[in-house]
Parts: structure tokens; C-alpha cells; sequence
């Protein structure tokens, strides 16, 4: 199954539609410039190695997070088609 999983993860990737609402959309980029603003702090300050750190545990739970739903999501769909 983890084989079936990555071939459409990797599908779902290759073909994803950008689904956020438009309140969803504003609030992604308002936050996105506070992070933005903060990261330009901390590199103000002399912390430009954490501030690398902290975008790279971003980065990686943002995919962890991606693929969760979408496991989520793939089995929800596998329940139904069962019924």
C-alpha cells in the first residue's frame, strides 16, 4: 500500500489545485509576512543560523502536514468506496 501511496501523493502533488478560500488566502499572507518580519528581526539581531533553522522545521512540518492530510483524505476515500 505505501508504494500505491507515494505513486499518488506524488499525483496529487503534480496536480494540486490551490483550494484555499479567499479568507484563508488573506489570513496565509498576513501570516506570511509576520514570519517574514520576524525572520528579518532575528537576522537584525545576529541570529541569521536559527532563523535558518526555524524556516527549515517550517518547511519540514509544512510537508509533514501536507502528506498527513492527504493520507487522511485517501483513506476517507477508501472507507466510502467501501460502502
Amino acid at each position: 500500500m505505501e508504494s500505491l501511496f507515494e505513486a499518488l501523493y506524488t499525483y496529487a502533488l503534480d496536480n494540486q489545485l490551490n483550494t484555499y478560500s479567499l479568507r484563508d488566502q488573506e489570513e496565509r499572507h498576513e501570516a506570511e509576512i509576520m514570519i517574514q518580519v520576524a525572520i528579518e528581526e532575528l537576522k537584525t539581531r545576529g541570529m541569521g543560523d536559527a532563523t535558518q533553522r526555524i524556516k527549515d522545521g517550517y518547511s519540514i512540518l509544512h510537508f509533514l502536514n501536507q502528506r498527513a492530510a492527504f493520507w487522511a483524505g485517501l483513506t476517507i476515500g477508501l472507507e466510502l468506496h467501501r460502502l
